[in-house]
């Protein structure tokens, strides 16, 4: 049996060193023949001549048919596109109600060698972002997150270290002119991106592993943006911008990432794009990097108990906000049984068989434990080759820890996101104190969750970091509850 495999049985399980063999999977006669599978994408991805050949040899080898449609995602998916296999941004995934019309991965995907399929995925995307509504349901392509990009030569040359917690990191920030003269320090502040950067800065403050109520509670769906925890964030967060380069207010992490290799800044929060056909950023002589993981925090807000709890100074607690962009793929419920094995067997294609050819133009980044080896030849060529490792090995760190969370996943997050892009700009700008900025979008995010409906917000926050719903008992006459 070749990397195909017949029907689900070697579907996502398929062994890493099957992946992208150059000869032709061996099958059985047409398993799917006169069948035809609709796939769906959101244009201007990259999906290109590639994703057609990769797709025209799987219609060879199984008989079936695929045909494409584009869509268009504007301001915000609202419907899901009527396709067998959609390809979907995560930011997407609540205003789709995913939930509730996107379909289980097949148990047959799930069994096999630790080392590959399910089990493959790094923890901390397999339970907090593939899993939805308490069932395995996504396939990555990409999954982005921020990373600390470093000068090590500098930072060498002085004795010091990439920084653990976001305390090292203000004294890495206050003595900039004594290990970086001349140089500077960016963050993408830019308003498109100023509430994820935030957001990834506060997570370690406010979430501990095995705590699920960190932007709203599972159990109430109140939300919690304006606890003692992201006000310290917040806090930090303006104190820190004072140090950094002026233009931080409007750079994105390809402007940090673009001074960071043109030699102009020393210290920078950013990530590598996922793609190679982008034209390389000339990179300035003598500049060598090191990665690490974005810092942690030694004070943690414990919301449910409305007290901090602090971790042995030894220690920091971690936490990763992932993913911030990128896409994966499903396949809805409404495919038809006929059809549904047919559209999962042309995923484990795309995403296991041919994902370096099939995705040769997306940005993608390594979301398994078995892409690693492969991973290097997805990342720019920029960096040289012990900096690729450095944050080969960073990012999967980040990945692997279950304290993870994606950003604001919950129906409605759009109007979440803008109004808390508001808040942070006012404390930024010194008009408002962090505590009031915060209260005021915890007051504004009342107003969103009334117009939605609580339980709702709560319900949609629930299935996105991969809790089962809420059981609810039956009416019994004469009952209370």
């Amino acid at each position: 049996m070749g990397c195909l495999g017949l029907g689900l049985l070697t579907s996502l399980l398929a062994l890493p060193g099957c992946e992208d063999k150059p000869e032709k999977a061996h099958v059985p006669v047409h398993p799917f023949a006169g069948q035809t599978v609709t796939v769906a994408f959101p244009a201007a991805t990259g999906f290109g001549d590639a994703w057609r050949a990769a797709l025209d040899e799987w219609g060879e080898q199984t008989g079936a048919k695929c045909s494409l449609a584009e869509y268009v995602r504007g301001p915000g998916l609202k419907e899901l596109p009527a396709a067998d296999v959609v390809v979907l941004s995560y930011a997407d995934l609540p205003a789709v109600e995913s939930g509730n019309r996107l379909a289980r991965i097949p148990d047959t995907t799930q069994a096999g060698d630790v080392s590959a399929g399910w089990i493959d995925f790094f923890p901390g995307l397999r339970e907090r972002v593939l899993t939805i509504a308490g069932r395995p349901t996504l396939v990555p392509i990409s999954c982005p997150m921020l990373t600390c990009y470093l000068r090590a030569d500098l930072l060498t040359k002085a004795g010091l270290k990439p920084p653990a917690t976001w305390d090292d990191y203000q004294t890495l920030l206050d003595t900039l002119p004594k290990w970086a003269p001349g140089l500077t320090a960016v963050e993408p502040w830019g308003e498109d991106f100023r509430a994820s950067l935030f957001l990834s800065r506060a997570l370690s403050s406010v979430k501990k592993p095995g705590n699920y109520s960190v932007f709203f509670n599972i159990d109430t769906g109140a939300p919690l943006i304006d606890s003692p925890g992201f006000a310290r964030a917040l806090t930090q967060s303006v104190a820190q911008f004072a140090k950094l380069s002026p233009d931080s207010i409007k750079l994105s992490p390809a402007d940090c990432r673009r001074l960071m290799f043109s030699g102009r800044a020393a210290m920078a929060l950013s990530y590598e794009p996922g793609r190679g056909d982008e034209k390389p950023i000339e990179r300035a002589p003598g500049v060598a990097l090191v990665f690490a993981r974005l810092p942690g925090a030694r004070h943690v807000y414990e919301s449910n108990t409305k007290t901090w709890d602090t971790v042995a100074d030894a220690d920091a607690n971690h936490a990763t906000l992932a993913p911030i962009g990128g896409l994966a793929i499903a396949v809805p419920k409404s495919t038809p049984p006929e059809r549904a094995e047919a559209a999962w067997n042309l995923v484990t294609f795309l995403s296991v068989d041919r994902f370096q050819q099939a995705l040769a133009n997306v940005p993608k980044s390594v979301c398994r434990e078995s892409q690693l080896a492969k991973a290097v030849d997805w990342i720019g060529p920029e960096l040289h080759t012990d900096e690729l490792y450095g944050y080969l090995a960073a990012t999967s760190e980040s990945l692997r820890t279950t304290n993870l969370s994606p950003e604001l996943p919950v129906i409605g997050r759009a109007e979440f996101r803008r109004s808390l892009t508001e808040g942070i700009t006012g404390a930024l700008e010194r008009k408002a104190t962090p505590e009031a900025a915060l209260k005021e979008v915890a007051d504004r995010w009342n107003a969103i969750s009334a117009g939605f409906g609580v339980e709702r917000i709560r319900d949609s926050y629930r299935d996105c970091i991969g809790l089962s719903p809420v059981l609810k008992l039956p009416d019994i006459p004469g009952s209370r509850r």
